[in-house]
């Protein structure tokens, strides 16, 4: 094989690769900004309902993009919040629509970190594209539900 030939596929090698490394650094999911300001709101709402959440935000990859938990939140909640958000993304839908799903061990099988199907997860859409979800634990499922949907429309 000629230098130049060689040349010539190490660089477009050389160059598929970086690449490749470029799209995979970006961002797929919310801003670390809005993600901490949905976690804002969602805390404030938790405050309003005098409950103590942790609340997680996950890409549409189930990534963890940010986390809070309050003080005296049990520390579990951190992570069953991460685990509802990424039910949430993976499947766009609310947790408290796919309850029935854990039970037939989906969150098992599917790559990227354990799932909870349990209501409390919201996912994030910004124009028109599911970016990632939020997912709160530590009170009733239902006001779970109601600090993410309070932190998603921070953002929306």
């Amino acid at each position: 094989m000629s230098c130049f030939r060689y040349g010539a596929i190490l660089g477009v090698g050389l160059f598929l690769g970086l690449s490749a490394d470029k799209l995979a650094a970006q961002s797929i999911g919310p801003s670390l900004a809005d993600a901490q300001k949905a976690l804002v709101e969602a805390g404030s709402s938790a405050d309003g309902m005098g409950v103590k959440l942790s609340c997680a935000v996950v890409d549409s990859r189930g990534a963890l993009v940010a986390l809070a938990r309050m003080d005296d939140a049990p520390h579990f909640t951190a992570d069953v919040a991460v685990g509802k958000a990424r039910a949430s993304a993976t499947f766009g839908a609310p947790t408290s629509a796919l309850e029935n799903l854990g039970s037939g061990g989906v969150g098992d099988v599917i790559a990227g970190g354990p799932m909870l199907f349990r209501q409390g997860a919201v996912p994030i859409v910004q124009k028109g594209q599911l970016v990632g979800a939020l997912g709160c634990s530590g009170a009733s499922s239902q006001q779970d539900e109601d600090a993410a949907n309070a932190g998603i429309a921070s953002i929306q």
